[in-house]
């Protein structure tokens, strides 16, 4: 089957290619991508979903739409691009289901089906153990949990969601602006809103034609009386509205991204990475343009060189982000050192000191207040190494983590990779790899791509076989 996607944001152009080069169509595109395409806008034309940027994260892609639609296009980044994180939910935003309410906690209803937390907003009865319909507006995640929602079933077509709230309203999306059609589409409200439904118009109701406007209102309605007559004997999921799914790009996938948006038009190495890292963003056109005069390669080792250079005397954070959408924040750390190594490349080398106690994860041994760790950092390597000393100078041990290469964002001040739960502990004089069924776990049941495997393998290997070099540069480097 055929389907029509809408792209936006920052990885637009390289995701319209990916669409395009797997059979699929397009429709709702900028007036630059289009020309770039060589396509008409084609405004007119439906969507069955939508692939843009999370408003929270710029590394993080969020399709949400028509569920086949949905699970296509994740199956094709799957296929396609390398080394990503993933998520998903069958039951999206507009997903109406039967909710048993729990009570109140902090001024908030909380309510719950299968087994998820959910936030009702707008029910100030919230008895407990009452039962209501209720639609997601926020469905939880592996990052979140917690739901939210709406009272009132939801009724999702092409051009409009149908609430059945009570409240009588007519909401537009943000990107219709025409006076005249809005106008238009008030009028046709009208007569719905009388009766207690809100309206929310999609963005496709802009360029769509009134035929299909009417038959999707008469279509919403019909769908919601039945629904409203058979819901006293319905449990759990009343009627699917979107599927949703978060795709996380690392460093390797955004530069595999970079070489398709090349196809398209001239992209610098790296452009995917400055595009997202703050300040940096300002000049990934211009490097772009420089792509036709220089080696794409040489550019952008020497942007990651620069980079590197410029965090030198500056405190960071590195972001630790887990497979399962969990970020910890490791630092403030320092940057002391920047070597220059035959076998590792470039290398920062980050200082801390130890403000908690416990012990340290894998190691297992005890952590001090007053501990320093030292923390080695090889920008194009899929590995830092962590080394811990007693605030007397004496070797606790030495972790060495093994992640994405890591993305380095100066404006941020933030080091950001995607942790492989596989590590290497190295104590009394002997090497560990530890969690590594961890990370097939995960594969397994789906949530990050297969390729890990096989790059986490060559890693443990490369680190076994030159661990004697890797301690000596460590040790050397901290003293």
């Amino acid at each position: 089957m055929v389907f029509t996607y809408r792209v936006r944001g920052p990885y637009a152009t390289a995701l319209a290619k990916l669409i395009l080069d797997s059979g699929h169509k397009l429709s709702d595109l900028s007036e630059q991508l289009a020309q770039r395409l060589s396509m008409p806008p084609k405004r007119e034309e439906v969507p069955q979903a939508t692939v843009k940027i999370s408003e929270d994260d710029p590394n993080i892609i969020v399709i949400v739409g028509m569920r086949e639609a949905v699970e296509e296009i994740l199956n094709i980044m799957i296929g396609k691009v390398p080394y990503i994180n993933y998520e998903y939910n069958r039951y999206g935003p507009y997903t109406s289901f039967v909710a048993k309410i729990r009570g109140l906690d902090n001024g908030r209803c909380i309510a719950e089906y299968r087994d998820v937390v959910t936030v009702v907003h707008g029910h100030p009865k919230c008895i407990e153990g009452e039962k209501i319909a209720v639609h997601i507006v926020k469905p939880a995640s592996q990052t979140n949990k917690v739901a939210l929602a709406y009272p009132g079933i939801a009724i999702v077509k092409d051009t409009l969601v149908l609430l059945d709230d009570g409240k009588g309203k007519v909401i537009f999306s943000e990107h219709i602006r025409d006076q005249e059609r809005k106008a238009l589409l008030l009028t046709l409200s009208s007569n719905l809103v009388r009766q207690g439904y809100s309206i929310r118009w999609r963005s496709s109701a802009r360029g769509a034609t009134l035929e299909k406007i009417a038959k999707d209102l008469d279509e919403a309605l019909k769908d919601l009386e039945k629904i409203k007559n058979s819901i006293n004997v319905l449990e759990d999921i009343v009627i699917e509205g979107e599927a949703i799914a978060f795709i996380t790009l690392t460093r390797p996938s955004k530069e595999f991204l970079d070489n398709v948006r090349n196809t398209v038009t001239p992209t610098i190495l790296g452009h995917h990475y400055l595009r997202t890292c703050g300040k940096l963003s300002d000049y990934a056109d211009l490097a772009d343009l420089m792509s036709k005069y220089i080696n794409r390669e040489e550019f952008y080792k020497a942007l990651r060189f620069a980079i590197a250079d410029s965090s030198l005397g500056k405190h960071f954070n590195i972001i630790h982000r887990k497979p399962t959408g969990e970020k910890i924040v490791i630092g403030p750390i320092e940057i002391v050192d920047i070597l220059a190594d035959d076998r590792l490349g470039k290398v920062l080398v980050g200082w801390r000191q130890i403000k908690g106690e416990g012990v340290y994860n894998g190691l297992g041994v005890p952590k001090k207040q007053g501990d320093i760790a030292f923390t080695l950092i090889p920008i194009d390597n899929w590995f830092i190494i962590h080394r811990y000393l007693s605030a007397s100078g004496e070797e606790k041990g030495i972790y060495i983590n093994i992640n994405t290469p890591p993305e380095i964002c100066v404006d941020s001040r933030t080091i950001t990779y995607l942790d492989l739960y596989a590590d290497l502990v190295y104590i009394n004089n002997k090497i560990e790899l530890i969690d590594m069924e961890e990370l097939i776990k995960v594969v397994d049941r789906g949530g990050i791509s297969r390729d890990f495997i096989v790059i986490v393998n060559d890693i443990v290997d490369y680190i076994r076989k030159n661990i004697e070099y890797i301690l000596g540069l460590v040790r050397y480097s901290t003293l």
